[in-house]
Formats: C-alpha cells, structure tokens, sequence
C-alpha cells in the first residue's frame, strides 16, 4: 500500500514525467517547461494553501501517484466555501494502478474543502471517484456543438494532420469547401452565420470580471473571484495559444445595457472552444448565444462547442446546437447533500472556467 502525502518541490520532476508517461506514452524525462509549468499551476495560483495541496503517492520513495489540486474560492446560498478541482491524476500503470488511485482520491476527498470537482474526468478515473463516494454530474457532462464551416474543418483537419495525401486531398478541395459551406447555409438549418441584435466587443479581463460578477443569476452554487485571481486565470488561459485566439467579450443590448458576456478560443478552421457564458437575464441568453456564434462565424470557425447548460437546453436546441456526450464526465463530492445537490441537479454557475479545460497540459506539445 503506497503512502500518500502533499506534493512539494523535490516531487515536481517525478510527477511531470509520470504525467508524460501515463498521459503521452513518452517514456522520457520530463523538460524544464513541463516541470516549470507544474511549478507555476500548484505551487503558483493564487488559491494555492497548505490545507489543501496537490497529491503524490509513494511506494518506497518512488511516485507512482500524482493528483493535482486547484483550490477555487466559491459561495453556496451566499455564504463562502471553498471547492478542490482535481486535475492531471495519474498513476504508475504497470503495478500500482488500483491502490494508488483510490488512495490518491480517497485522501482528497478527506481535505478541508466543502466541495471536490474535476470537470475532465475519463471513464476510468471517474471509475475510481465514484468507488470512493463522489457522483457524477450528467447534466455538466454533455457538450453541445454547432457546426459554421463544416467543409473547411474538414480542410483544417487535414492541414493538421500533416503527410503527402493530406496536403493532396486539402489543395485539391480547397477551392470547392468555401461555396459547399455557403450552399449548407442557405439550403439547411444549423449551419451558416447566425445574427444577434445585440452587439458584443472585446474587452479586458478587469471589464469581463465586472460584468460575471453583475449577472444576476439565481443558481445558489457560485464562483468568487477577486481581481488578482481572475487576471492570473485569465492570464494562464490566453497562454494555451493552439487552442486559438483567446477572446474575451461582453454584450449589449439593442439599447446598449450591459446583457452578459462570453469567453472562447478562436482558430481559423479549427472548433472555436467555449469557456464560459455569462448572462444578466434569463430572456438575455438566446441573443448572447446568437451574439457568440456571429463572432465565431466571423473568425471563421467551422463549429463552435461548449459545456451544457442545464437552465438553457431548450434555447441552444433552438439554435440547432447538438448534444453528446464525450469521454469526459464532470464529477463531484461533498458531505453536504444540499451543495452536491445543486450540482446534480444543474443548479450551479458552474463553467470551463472553474475547472481545468483553461489549463495547457494536453494543448501543448512539452518538447
């Protein structure tokens, strides 16, 4: 039986190259960008307390385990608690695998921490939460996708994936996906620009806490943010740059009040990535929604996909959005029945943003 204990320095080396072998199946020593990283995500955030640290498992001396743990300052029916998002759990897979894992999470879940999250867990380590007591979150767990430019996705897709036949295949459509594409969205619904009355524009990440914090949602399960934490989120998730363009924007009304706002990647043929929606008003949502797929349209996008959002089904069904869900469950524990509650039962302000789909670990190559 491994010894779990709080991860420290000496262990950062370890961890990140078992995260290189258990996530990439590179079997290397882990680069100074890798480890630095791991040093600026655990020990750097502005959450980061000794009362609630990240996870290391040790089977004499060696780390065989690692759970990485976000402290995020949130509030329940007004009164502050605070949330664990867990993150990069990896274990040794030859040998340790079960007892690691169930002690790795079985431990977290002991902390100080009100509630326990992790929005990006696979089939197998969801396995392991819910063998220790957490549930998962279904409605949080479906994606939606509307698709722009499906054609020249496709053509993006290509270009990504390199080789002679790819490049063949991409010079030879290149000239026909852009009249398919406007063909698709004149002849069907679901795809083609979509056109809001509301207006939207970039804005600084100080402009868009002040707009998150002025929405008047009435879900009891909150993020708090104050500004230095959200500049520094802000900050690391503009990094993650292949994902695209990070764009953060607010929206206005016809008569120019403040309505909401939204935050997303945008790549030129490539899925635009929602983080986050904000909304002042329930009767607000559809044209924000409207407001964010014009602009994705406008970066040329060929999708745009995003978390479920439970209140708003009916409306991004409306807009011809589709949902699935994909390899990736949002999971939760708590003792409080009424704060895992609204959770279960898509009562929470939960988005991208608080839990770990900002963080670059899968987007970045670490060579």
């Amino acid at each position: 039986m491994g010894e779990v204990r709080a991860f420290t320095e000496e262990h950062v080396r370890d961890a990140a190259g078992l995260y290189l072998k258990s996530m990439r199946g590179q079997n290397r020593p882990a680069p100074e960008s890798l480890q630095d990283y791991f040093r600026d995500i655990f020990f750097g955030n502005p959450w980061a307390t000794p009362e609630i640290p990240s996870l290391v498992c040790l089977e004499k001396g060696k780390l065989v385990g690692f759970m990485g743990v976000i402290p995020r300052s949130m509030q329940f029916r007004g009164r502050p608690i605070r949330m664990a998002v867990g993150t990069q759990f990896v274990v040794e897979r030859e040998t340790y695998r079960g007892p690691a894992a169930f002690e790795l999470v079985r431990h977290l879940f002991r902390g100080p921490q009100e509630l326990t999250f992790t929005d990006g867990s696979g089939e197998a380590a969801a396995q392991v939460w819910t063998a220790a007591g957490a549930r998962v979150a279904r409605l949080y767990s479906f994606n939606w996708i509307r698709f722009l430019h499906p054609c020249q996705g496709a053509l993006g897709f290509l270009d990504r994936s390199g080789g002679a036949l790819p490049r063949l295949l991409k010079a030879a459509s290149g000239m026909v996906a852009p009249p398919i594409d406007y063909l698709l969205s004149k002849a069907l619904p679901g795809f083609g620009r979509s056109n809001s009355r509301y207006s939207a524009r970039l804005v600084s990440a100080d402009e868009l806490l002040l707009s998150i914090q002025e929405s008047r949602g009435r879900e009891p399960l909150r993020p708090v943010y104050t500004p230095d934490q959200f500049n520094w989120l802000m900050s690391q998730a503009a990094r993650a740059t292949r994902n695209g363009q990070l764009r953060m924007m607010t929206v206005h009304s016809t008569g120019g009040e403040p309505a909401g706002s939204f935050v997303y990647y945008a790549k030129p043929h490539a899925a635009a990535y929602v983080l986050q929606i904000g909304w002042r008003r329930r009767d607000h949502f559809p044209e924000i929604l409207r407001a964010l797929l014009e602009d994705a349209w406008d970066q040329r996008a060929s999708a745009v996909k995003g978390q479920a959002i439970p209140q708003f089904l009916t409306a991004l069904s409306e807009q011809q959005c589709l949902f699935r869900q994909l390899d990736s469950s949002v999971v939760a524990y708590s003792t409080d029945p009424d704060i895992l509650n609204s959770l279960l039962l898509g009562d929470a302000a939960i988005s991208r943003l608080d839990g770990e789909c900002w963080l670059r670990f899968s987007s970045e190559p670490w060579t």
